[in-house]
């Protein structure tokens, strides 16, 4: 599942548990648990993305400052 889809399913799962036709107990727990599940995937996601952009940013700038991406990366 994608991060979009991720995000369309909890907008479901949150609508469903707002909805004023209540749901069993067990069955809002188990939406609750699936959202709860969807946002943590999400949020490592979004770590891992920000990760390869602060990567690109740094490789980005040491080009601009004319370094050799290789010589940084080798201690040189």
């Amino acid at each position: 599942m994608t991060f979009e889809e991720k995000l369309v399913r909890i907008k479901e799962i949150v609508e469903k548990l707002e909805a004023p036709d209540t749901l069993e107990l067990d069955a809002s727990l188990t939406l609750f648990e699936e959202g709860v599940s969807l946002v943590r995937e999400c949020r490592e996601l979004l770590e891992k993305a920000e990760v390869r952009v602060q990567n690109v940013s740094q490789d980005a700038q040491r080009t601009i400052n004319g370094e050799s991406i290789d010589d940084s990366e080798n201690g040189v």
